[in-house]
């Protein structure tokens, strides 16, 4: 009898198993992280193999994370307009909020008849350095910071980078892209691409992380202070920053992320986010410069890899 019964409960999760995978979901548990799967085979047949597949991807710390009045449901909107078949955009999203990652979840599992990307990846990642978003800005955060996004972004990166020919990286709390800029980038053949953005339509130029030029350096007093892990604050010496580049595609010497067009070979190559200052770092202490998006450009350039701006494809930043 006790012997029927292991024979039935193990044909019972074969089957579970069966309809899951035919359904096209998997969930994943482990005690540090969770990510959440979804493909569909209905959207093969109607790939464009005249367009490279291109891995969208971003972060979001919990639901406000999106911008004010808005949701994961107007993230998938933005990707939708653009001018790039949907058959070749391929999703990851890494969710730091138990909470929004369930909420995304079950929002990706009701795609089974219509869905709107091919293949889909939800990941929980529950690190956070509890910054609050309203103080994300302030100087003294800034290195832990970005050293955690750099981080999470690697962790994205790598956990859902496949066969994808190309990366799309875009802010949560972007709410317009141009149409046509994704196709702009694919075609241009560059490796390395970033937009000029605003805050908020029609508002002044933000994402000050992309620039070409020079770059503030601490004279010997700082440096002893950066030496001894205190803070120094980079900024701008002579720059240009995107928005003020004349080109159709003018380069850069740094880049920002919120819309970063990266093709697959130069991440696979090795070319990530640095998770500490590498300009000026040494042996037994961190640098004053170059960390997360701002080292991407500073690690390619010795690959042979350049950053490129977009300085007349102007993306829009959530205002809150």
């Amino acid at each position: 009898m006790q012997l029927r019964y292991l024979l039935l409960s193990a044909m019972a999760i074969y089957i579970f198993l069966w309809v899951s995978q035919l359904a096209g979901f998997r969930t994943s548990y482990h005690p540090k992280d969770t990510h959440f799967d979804f493909s569909s085979p209905l959207a093969a047949p109607l790939r464009d193999n005249d367009k490279p597949t291109v891995l969208v991807l971003t972060l979001v710390r919990n639901h406000e994370g999106w911008g004010k009045n808005r949701s994961f449901l107007d993230f998938i909107q933005l990707v939708q307009s653009l001018d790039y078949p949907p058959s070749n955009l391929h999703l990851g999203v890494l969710v730091s909020d138990p909470q929004e990652y369930d909420t995304l979840s079950k929002i990706v599992h009701q795609w089974d008849s219509q869905p709107f990307f091919p293949k889909v990846r939800i990941l929980l990642r529950g690190k956070d350095v509890g910054i609050a978003r309203e103080d994300r800005k302030q100087d003294h955060v800034q290195r832990e910071r970005r050293r955690l996004i750099a981080r999470l972004r690697n962790y994205l990166l790598y956990s859902t980078l496949q066969d994808e020919e190309a990366v799309l990286w875009i802010d949560s709390d972007v709410t317009h892209i141009p149409s046509d800029v994704l196709g702009r980038m694919v075609d241009s053949g560059k490796d390395i691409i970033t937009t000029a953005a605003t805050y908020g339509p029609g508002g002044g130029f933000l994402d000050l992380n992309a620039w070409s030029g020079e770059r503030i350096q601490p004279n010997e007093e700082q440096m002893k202070v950066v030496e001894a892990g205190g803070v120094f604050v980079p900024g701008p010496s002579r720059v240009q920053f995107t928005h003020e580049l004349s080109q159709e595609f003018g380069e850069l010497d740094s880049v920002g992320g919120m819309v970063l067009f990266v093709r697959a070979e130069v991440h696979r190559e090795g070319v990530a986010f640095t998770t500490n200052y590498v300009i000026g770092t040494g042996w037994h202490h961190e640098g004053y410069d170059g960390i997360e998006t701002e080292g991407l450009c500073y690690v390619a350039k010795f690959l042979g890899y350049k950053c490129w701006g977009m300085p007349h494809a102007i993306a829009v930043h959530s205002t809150d």
